[in-house]
Protein backbone atom coordinates (compact mmCIF):
# COMPACT_ATOMS: atom_id res chain seq x y z
CA UNK A 1 0.00 0.00 0.00
CA UNK A 2 1.25 3.23 -1.06
CA UNK A 3 0.85 6.28 1.32
CA UNK A 4 -0.58 9.42 -0.21
CA UNK A 5 -1.64 12.70 0.10
CA UNK A 6 -4.45 13.69 -2.28
CA UNK A 7 -4.84 17.70 -3.38
CA UNK A 8 -8.33 18.16 -4.83
CA UNK A 9 -9.29 21.09 -7.63
CA UNK A 10 -11.05 23.02 -4.69
CA UNK A 11 -8.07 22.90 -2.40
CA UNK A 12 -9.45 20.44 0.15
CA UNK A 13 -6.73 17.63 1.03
CA UNK A 14 -6.88 13.83 1.99
CA UNK A 15 -4.51 11.59 3.24
CA UNK A 16 -4.66 7.81 3.06
CA UNK A 17 -3.43 4.76 1.75
CA UNK A 18 -3.97 3.32 -2.13
CA UNK A 19 -2.86 0.05 -3.67
CA UNK A 20 -4.92 0.12 -7.01
CA UNK A 21 -3.83 3.64 -8.67
CA UNK A 22 -3.54 3.65 -12.26
CA UNK A 23 -2.82 6.63 -14.69
CA UNK A 24 -4.99 4.42 -16.85
CA UNK A 25 -7.80 4.40 -14.64
CA UNK A 26 -10.44 7.12 -13.95
CA UNK A 27 -10.45 6.63 -10.50
CA UNK A 28 -8.88 4.90 -7.42
CA UNK A 29 -9.59 3.90 -3.84
CA UNK A 30 -8.31 5.29 -0.96
CA UNK A 31 -8.40 4.05 2.18
CA UNK A 32 -7.18 5.87 5.53
CA UNK A 33 -7.35 4.07 8.50
CA UNK A 34 -8.55 5.47 12.44
CA UNK A 35 -8.31 2.96 15.03
CA UNK A 36 -9.96 -0.04 14.24
CA UNK A 37 -12.75 2.08 11.64
CA UNK A 38 -11.26 1.65 7.83
CA UNK A 39 -13.12 4.15 5.83
CA UNK A 40 -12.91 3.79 1.66
CA UNK A 41 -13.31 6.30 -0.51
CA UNK A 42 -13.66 6.36 -4.64
CA UNK A 43 -11.54 9.42 -6.05
CA UNK A 44 -12.24 10.56 -9.79
CA UNK A 45 -8.60 11.76 -10.92
CA UNK A 46 -10.89 14.34 -13.00
CA UNK A 47 -11.65 15.95 -9.62
CA UNK A 48 -7.60 16.53 -8.83
CA UNK A 49 -5.00 18.87 -8.86
CA UNK A 50 -2.49 16.28 -8.00
CA UNK A 51 -1.26 12.88 -6.02
CA UNK A 52 1.24 12.97 -4.14
CA UNK A 53 3.31 9.42 -2.48
CA UNK A 54 4.87 10.46 0.46
CA UNK A 55 7.01 8.98 2.93
CA UNK A 56 5.42 10.32 6.09
CA UNK A 57 1.67 11.85 6.15
CA UNK A 58 3.38 14.47 8.62
CA UNK A 59 6.24 15.52 6.69
CA UNK A 60 8.90 17.53 7.95
CA UNK A 61 8.11 21.24 8.61
CA UNK A 62 11.57 22.54 9.09
CA UNK A 63 12.55 20.87 5.70
CA UNK A 64 13.74 23.94 3.44
CA UNK A 65 13.45 22.90 -0.17
CA UNK A 66 15.92 23.26 -3.36
CA UNK A 67 14.65 25.20 -5.69
CA UNK A 68 16.97 24.69 -8.05
CA UNK A 69 19.15 22.14 -10.71
CA UNK A 70 22.19 21.11 -10.03
CA UNK A 71 24.66 19.34 -12.60
CA UNK A 72 24.15 16.03 -12.17
CA UNK A 73 23.32 13.05 -14.02
CA UNK A 74 20.18 12.12 -12.20
CA UNK A 75 17.92 10.62 -14.81
CA UNK A 76 15.17 12.18 -16.72
CA UNK A 77 14.25 15.78 -18.01
CA UNK A 78 14.31 18.48 -15.77
CA UNK A 79 11.20 20.59 -15.58
CA UNK A 80 9.21 23.10 -13.30
CA UNK A 81 5.24 22.53 -13.59
CA UNK A 82 3.10 25.25 -12.35
CA UNK A 83 -0.09 24.41 -11.62
CA UNK A 84 -3.37 26.53 -12.49
CA UNK A 85 -3.63 27.67 -8.35
CA UNK A 86 0.48 28.87 -8.61
CA UNK A 87 1.85 26.17 -6.97
CA UNK A 88 5.39 25.41 -8.32
CA UNK A 89 7.08 21.75 -8.36
CA UNK A 90 10.59 21.11 -9.25
CA UNK A 91 11.29 18.12 -10.84
CA UNK A 92 12.17 15.07 -12.99
CA UNK A 93 10.16 13.27 -15.40
CA UNK A 94 10.73 10.75 -18.45
CA UNK A 95 9.63 12.56 -21.11
CA UNK A 96 7.68 16.00 -21.53
CA UNK A 97 4.38 15.64 -21.97
CA UNK A 98 2.22 17.21 -24.03
CA UNK A 99 -0.58 14.35 -24.97
CA UNK A 100 -3.61 16.30 -24.09
CA UNK A 101 -5.64 12.94 -24.27
CA UNK A 102 -3.25 12.34 -21.01
CA UNK A 103 -4.80 12.04 -18.26
CA UNK A 104 -1.41 12.98 -16.42
CA UNK A 105 2.19 12.33 -15.88
CA UNK A 106 4.26 11.00 -13.07
CA UNK A 107 7.09 13.50 -11.32
CA UNK A 108 10.01 13.20 -9.43
CA UNK A 109 10.79 15.42 -7.25
CA UNK A 110 13.96 17.38 -7.70
CA UNK A 111 14.86 17.47 -3.78
CA UNK A 112 15.07 14.00 -2.84
CA UNK A 113 15.46 14.60 0.67
CA UNK A 114 11.70 16.06 0.58
CA UNK A 115 8.80 13.97 1.69
CA UNK A 116 7.40 13.48 -1.40
CA UNK A 117 8.70 10.20 -3.46
CA UNK A 118 6.84 10.90 -6.66
CA UNK A 119 3.78 12.61 -7.80
CA UNK A 120 1.23 12.12 -10.45
CA UNK A 121 -0.04 15.38 -11.55
CA UNK A 122 -3.80 15.79 -13.26
CA UNK A 123 -3.01 17.59 -16.60
CA UNK A 124 -6.53 19.59 -16.84
CA UNK A 125 -4.64 21.26 -13.52
CA UNK A 126 -1.73 21.82 -15.19
CA UNK A 127 -0.61 25.23 -16.39
CA UNK A 128 2.68 24.94 -17.85
CA UNK A 129 5.69 22.37 -17.89
CA UNK A 130 8.91 24.25 -18.37
CA UNK A 131 12.13 22.75 -19.49
CA UNK A 132 14.60 24.17 -16.92
CA UNK A 133 18.57 23.89 -17.01
CA UNK A 134 19.06 25.60 -14.00
CA UNK A 135 22.19 26.22 -11.81
CA UNK A 136 21.15 28.61 -8.89
CA UNK A 137 22.27 31.94 -9.18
Amino acid sequence: MNKVVVHTIQGEVFKGFTGDFSKDKPAFLLSSEDGAIRVNQNIKLENLKAIFFVKTFDGDFLHKTMHYFKSDDAYGKKVLVTFKDGEKFYGRVEAMHSDPEDTGFFIFPLDTSSNTIRAFVINGFVKSVQSMDLEPD
